[in-house]
């Protein structure tokens, strides 16, 4: 049955390779070309009588707006950042057993412990056996989010014990914030600590003649702004790269701009060239 909500407008969230690359400017494309070989016989003149697929393509366009040293080295191959000190902010959460419905708050985010039917959709985590178990589902959970707030840092440590480390160096790590909710966990604070800008930061960038696309080729997701922690809309290029690009202008009304244009390459075993949809679909 035909339905105005599936008429959608908005923006969406880029990660690549699990990190987000943050806000466009422009707008982001995404081009699917199919090219065939028709197939012809003298007998029926100039009329194609079948018609074979020879290629597929994937192309997503990404004008990124932020023009960051770690963005150009994830939107160029061949570029290497170096930092003089500095330091990422770390912390951690103790887990004890929660009960059904007990919530724990992770930069933000309100994580809810369920005794059954847990749902991801839902920033919903399971319960374990043990604390040690419950523990590694909420590690799992925080590790496997899209969400633009717990993407920023990595989720590791053993037993009860998760260590959370943000991904960059800097002070803005010590911006990330926990919270022991109504479930009582011990927490290393009200934020991550530890976090020192470097004093120095460059990109180095060879001409990287040679590369080959395929063999650093990452994950590449698009999820519509809206759609928080669901991946139902997901637009997946399961194995996407970029030959690197940059449009600087030094003006005083135009941003400068990361024309980012990542490529699609089917995996060599299964063909898989994108998917759209919940990963989870089974």
């Amino acid at each position: 049955m035909s339905d105005t909500n599936n008429i959608r407008l908005g923006v969406c969230n880029i990660f690549f390779d699990g990190n987000d690359l943050g806000y466009t400017k422009g707008g982001v494309e995404v081009d699917v070309t199919t090219n065939t070989h028709p197939v012809k016989a003298d007998q029926f003149g100039e009329s194609t009588i079948n018609e074979y697929i020879m290629e597929r393509n994937v192309v997503a366009k990404i004008p990124l707006a932020e023009t960051t040293l770690r963005n150009m080295v994830n939107i160029m191959p061949g570029a290497t950042l170096i930092e003089t000190g500095g330091a990422a902010a770390t912390g951690s959460i103790t887990v004890t057993q929660p009960d059904d419905g007990e919530t724990i708050v992770v930069n933000g985010v309100v994580i809810t412990f369920k005794e059954f039917d847990a749902d991801a959709k839902k920033d919903e985590v399971a319960i374990g056996i043990t604390a040690n178990d419950t523990a590694t589902n909420l590690r799992a959970f925080l590790n496997t989010s899209y969400r633009k707030e717990l993407i920023c840092a990595t989720y590791a440590g053993a037993d009860a014990t998760i260590s959370i480390t943000y991904k960059t160096k800097g002070v803005e790590g010590n911006n990330f914030t926990l919270g022991a909710g109504s479930s009582g966990m011990t927490i290393s604070g009200v934020a991550l600590t530890g976090g020192l800008d470097p004093t120095a930061a460059r990109v180095d960038v060879t001409n990287a003649v040679g590369t080959n696309l395929l063999s650093i080729a990452k994950e590449l997701r698009l999820r519509p702004v809206e759609n928080g922690n669901d991946p139902k809309d997901d637009f997946i290029i399961h194995k996407a790269a970029t030959a690197g690009a940059l449009n600087f202008a030094y003006k005083h009304d135009q941003e400068r701009i990361y024309n980012a244009e990542f490529k699609g390459y089917p995996d060599p075993i299964t063909k898989k060239l994108y998917s759209v949809g919940d990963p989870a679909a089974a």
